[in-house]
């Protein structure tokens, strides 16, 4: 069976435990006060109409003593109340019976109204009975005894399964109101309504209720515990919305340090999940990177060492070869072989150095240079190739000597780079222009 058919089946059959429990309830009153049943009559009316009666008719005892011998008609008259009476108690089994198959057979699953709805609900139709009751009708005096008793019937039944969840407080009406807003003001603002909506309902009941007959009956008072229930559970609720936000920053802090996220069941469980899921996607695109950083560095690293040997090789063969007689081509030809030879070494020397830079295996060594002399070494370096490109370089120093203190190696590396990307893309003709002056 399914859950809404379940409650539904189940509340049809409180909802006839009220009604036959009220109906018998007063088949029996009407039963004691001697007066022939009528659904809606309720028997502390007709026991004040019987003793206003009494009071009002004279004590004459002129009639001969009859009570010895019972009439036909009082014997009639007892065996119709004697008839209202198991009609009485047989609602009252009917009530019973389908209240229990109600709340164990169709045990609840999950939260209807919750405790602190029900409390407040029946707060609110007890304070309606003792203050507006006697100026209703039969009718409407039926309906509220039969809804009081279908409402305690359901607290019952919410109670047994609300024990079932050990008491968790997310079957609170409230706390379910607030945690469906997508707001967090709007989900403060449900509490402080429903808190102020429970103490109102204490504080007006406390005033009127004074004023009331129930008050001289001494009933007054059952509603106001009510109220302060419905106002305890707003409480709750709006601390554990506390500290479901307070649980929330510590997974933030979490997260920003590092540390693995604990995701709770309460008000920003939802936030939680997605910043676990944040959490591992991040973990997951670090350990990408790391494997694709190592990765390149073992490819560079093993690339540079086995081209350094080769070159080596053909570095020195070219060394010897220039010792031999070789016609003014061959000689050319060797001086270009052993020129690329020597740009492949360089090569290989940046690639070695970059996977050290890579790795944090290399450290800089940082001494005063002056950095007008290594700019006119570098670009002595690239004297022949500036010249073929046809590039002109245009100086503006703003000192003979600028001393700097940096790695000269690497500075020297950066000035390499970019007249040699000068070279490979600039247009014939094309100036560079050189400008070191000395600020603060």
């Amino acid at each position: 069976m399914s859950l809404k058919l379940r409650n539904a089946v189940a509340l049809v059959l409180l909802l006839l435990a009220a009604v036959s429990w009220t109906l018998g309830q007063e088949i029996l009153d009407d039963t004691e006060s001697g007066v022939p049943a009528t659904t809606g009559i309720s028997g502390s009316d007709t026991e004040i109409s019987s003793t206003i009666a009494e009071e009002s008719t004279p004590n004459t005892d002129t009639s001969p003593d009859t009570s010895s011998v019972p009439s036909e008609q009082q014997n009639s008259a007892q065996e119709d109340r004697r008839g209202e009476k198991w009609l009485g108690l047989l609602l009252f089994f009917a009530a019973a019976a389908a209240a229990g198959t109600a709340i164990f057979a169709f045990s609840q699953k999950g939260p209807l109204c919750g405790a602190d709805g029900l409390f407040l609900l029946a707060s609110l139709l007890i304070s309606v009975k003792y203050l507006l009751l006697p100026y209703k009708a039969a009718a409407q005096s039926f309906f509220l005894e039969s809804m009081l008793v279908f409402i305690l019937l359901t607290g019952i039944r919410e109670l047994f399964g609300w024990m079932r969840a050990k008491f968790s407080l997310s079957w609170c009406l409230v706390q379910r109101l607030a945690g469906r807003t997508s707001l967090p003001q709007l989900s403060l603002l449900l509490y402080a309504a429903w808190i102020t909506l429970s103490l109102a309902g204490f504080f007006l009941y406390l005033f009127f209720g004074c004023l009331s007959d129930a008050y001289r009956a001494g009933m007054y008072w059952l509603p106001l515990p009510g109220f302060l229930a419905a106002a305890a559970f707003g409480f709750f609720g709006l601390w554990k919305y506390g500290a479901d936000l307070s649980h929330f920053k510590k997974q933030l802090n979490r997260y920003q340090t590092g540390l693995p996220i604990a995701v709770g069941g309460g008000a920003f469980a939802q936030a939680e999940a997605q910043l676990l899921k944040i959490q591992a996607q991040h973990e997951e695109a670090v350990r990408t990177a790391v494997t694709s950083e190592r990765f390149k560095v073992e490819l560079i690293s093993n690339v540079s060492h086995d081209l350094r040997t080769p070159l080596t090789s053909i570095l020195g063969y070219s060394e010897l070869l220039e010792k031999e007689a070789l016609s003014p081509e061959g000689k050319e030809q060797l001086r270009r072989l052993h020129q690329k030879a020597g740009y492949m070494n360089d090569l290989v020397e940046a690639l070695f150095e970059l996977t050290k830079v890579s790795s944090g295996v290399a450290k800089s060594k940082k001494e005063e240079i002056d950095l007008v002399r290594l700019l006119e070494q570098t670009i002595g370096l690239f004297d022949d190739q500036l010249t073929h490109a046809g590039l002109t370089v245009r100086r503006s120093y703003g000192a003979d000597a600028i001393p700097v203190v940096t790695d000269g190696a690497r500075m020297h590396q950066v000035f390499a780079n970019l007249l040699g990307n000068a070279i490979k893309y600039a247009l014939a003709g094309t100036r560079i222009y050189l400008e070191v002056k000395e600020t603060e």
